[in-house]
This record gives C-alpha cells, structure tokens and sequence, in this order.
C-alpha cells in the first residue's frame, strides 16, 4: 500500500509538472507569434518561423494550437483579455463619471496601443481573415460601451435616450476610438491627453446635459 501510495503521489507530481510545462511551452510560442507579427504581420510569417522563435518543434506547435489559424485566435485572445484587464482596472473608480472614465479609458488604450503595435495589426488581420472573431470581438466592445452610458444616464451625467440611440452612440464611440492612434501620429505636437481631452469635448456636447437642465427630467 506505502509503494501504491507513493507511485499516486509521483503520478500526480508528473502530471502537474507536465501542466505547468505545457502551459509555459504555449506562452513561450504565443509571445514567438506576437513578436513575429510585430515584426511582419501575422500572415506573412510561417508556422516554422514561429516555431523557431519560440524553440519548439513544427509539430509541437500544432499539437498546442492545431493550426496558424486557431494561434491567431488565441493570440488576440489573449491580447484582448489583458487590455480588458487594464481598462477594468482605470475603471475603477466608482465615484467617477462617465467622462471620467472614458478619458482614463482612451488613455489606457492609447497606451496599450503604443507599446503593443501587433494589437492593432493583428485587429485589422482579423477583420479581413476572421470576419466571424471580428464581429464577436467587436460585439464585446458594444455592450462594455452600452452598460457603460446607462450607467451615465442613471447617474445623471448623460442625457436619456432610447435604446437604439444608446447602441448608435456606443458604435461610434467606439469606431471614433480607432482614430486616435492616427491623429496622434499625424499631429506630432499633440500630445495623448490633448487628443482625448479633445475628442471627449465633442461627446461631451453631443451626449452630456445641456443648458443647466436635469437630465433626468430632459427625457421625461
């Protein structure tokens, strides 16, 4: 029983090793795919050379991710999951508003953007390779941006409208969004704050509550 015993208990060391194995073997070459698409965009790089960036095999990496394919939708994956990660954290505070939030948002995005340039190549990739990811993703976006403005109405820092208004306005914030990186390149002068305080004077005049009026009686 001692000798069963300790052979479970081998097993079972064994059998976390190769977990935490596996997973570091998957990391290392999801970081070799995000080099290799900063580098050149993720459809002009090979299989063999992410593998080879990363030091594994061909066929390990298709065992791990099946095919390029499947790696690009994990890749944004994970990418998505970590910019999420650091919006929710500028999200935080509760006491602030909705304006508040979108200009911690934006530049926390910005950011992201700036020192993950693969994130937008690989967003673009999708759009064009991947339609169905694309909508999804962007179908994410929407209702993060949705909740986000009733939040604003029922605190009274938005004005009220309907529900076709509120998803109308949450797809152009976002689409708005998308711009920023390319005025920020164009306009050297400009820093990542002026561009947002900017852009959010003009959803503050479109969205926010006009002429001193309570904009839980405007919509009534």
């Amino acid at each position: 029983m001692a000798r069963d015993a300790s052979l479970a208990g081998a097993t079972a060391r064994n059998g976390r090793s190769g977990y935490a194995k596996s997973r570091e073997t998957r990391a290392r070459i999801l970081a070799a795919a995000l080099a290799e698409a900063s580098d050149s965009g993720f459809h002009k790089t090979s299989v063999a050379r992410i593998a080879a960036r990363a030091g594994v095999a061909v066929g390990n990496l298709h065992y791990h991710f099946g095919s390029r394919r499947e790696l690009l939708r994990e890749l944004m994956g994970s990418l998505v999951a970590d910019l999420m990660a650091r919006l929710h954290a500028a999200d935080a505070d509760d006491g602030a508003d909705f304006f508040d939030r979108q200009r911690a948002g934006l530049l926390v995005y910005l950011d992201y953007s700036r020192a993950n340039p693969a994130y937008v190549r690989l967003a673009d990739e999708i759009k064009l390779h991947e339609p169905d990811l694309y909508r999804r993703a962007v179908a994410g976006w929407i209702e993060r941006m949705v909740t986000r403005i009733r939040i604003g109405i029922d605190q009274g820092t938005l004005r009220k409208m309907d529900d076709a208004e509120i998803t109308a306005q949450a797809h152009f914030l976002l689409g708005a969004r998308h711009y920023l990186e390319q005025m920020l390149e164009s306009v050297d002068s400009l820093g990542d704050e002026a561009v947002v305080d900017a852009y959010l004077s003009l959803v503050r005049n479109g969205l926010g509550c006009q002429g001193g009026l309570d904009c839980q009686e405007e919509g009534r």
